[in-house]
């Protein structure tokens, strides 16, 4: 009589062990690319360009990059201390599609042919009018071999996204829930990384950057 008894307690506690183990995710993982995605497609795009020097995909990518509007990380709270230099926040700003030095890439680029000449005068005179898509964007420096972490609540069945954007250096990605069970991990790369998923429930996520290189490198961090 003892023994259905001692099996049926152990399979409800591995059914336990496995459901605690579970991430906090989903049966719907993914919703539709946000703002946070756009963002990270529009850095992408932004690196192509330059590296082959078409003004038609450095357009493509500032477009994109001012079509989102941004806002500080008032619900994230970082663990590490690694604030950034004056040079290296300049870094930052300067790899940023949205910027002064985007355009004035594309105006050099479009050199004498008028129709681009128009499309990046069009860019430079008129911001996106109306309502945005929004994403939070925080920055940071990572000095070799350290690890920033970021803490932050996600809403149950609300897909969220957080993306890493770089610099030189390749970066990794990696997020746990609150039951430190891992929810998405990417490779160190030197292209910008995008994590999409949606929690099961309401809970603190901690987002890891990873810099596993010796030289120091800043990036930011985006998400929904």
């Amino acid at each position: 009589m003892r023994r259905p008894i001692l099996i049926a307690a152990l399979l409800t506690s591995l059914a336990f062990s496995a459901s605690a183990e579970t991430p906090n995710l989903s049966q719907d993982p993914m919703g539709e690319p946000g703002a946070a995605a756009q963002l990270v497609l529009a850095q992408r795009t932004y690196n192509i360009a330059l590296k082959s020097g078409d003004p038609v995909l450095l357009i493509t990518a500032i477009r994109l990059a001012r079509e989102v509007a941004l806002r500080p990380p008032t619900g994230w709270t970082r663990s590490t201390e690694s604030d950034a230099t004056a040079a290296q926040g300049e870094e930052i700003r300067a790899n940023d599609p949205a910027g002064a030095r985007a355009i004035a890439i594309a105006q050099g680029l479009a050199g004498d042919d008028p129709a681009l000449q128009d499309l990046v005068y069009d860019l430079d005179a008129q911001l996106p009018h109306g309502r945005r898509p929004v994403a939070i964007n925080a920055t940071g420096v990572l000095e070799g071999g350290q690890t920033d972490s970021w803490r932050m609540v996600l809403a149950g069945e609300t897909p969220a996204e957080i993306g890493l954007i770089g610099g030189a250096a390749p970066l990794g990605l990696r997020i746990r829930d609150e039951a430190d069970s891992l929810v998405c991990a990417l490779p160190p790369a030197t292209d910008s990384l995008l994590c999409r998923f949606t929690p099961a429930d309401n809970g603190f996520f901690t987002v890891e950057v990873m810099n596993p290189g010796a030289a120091s490198t800043g990036y930011r961090l985006v998400g929904n």
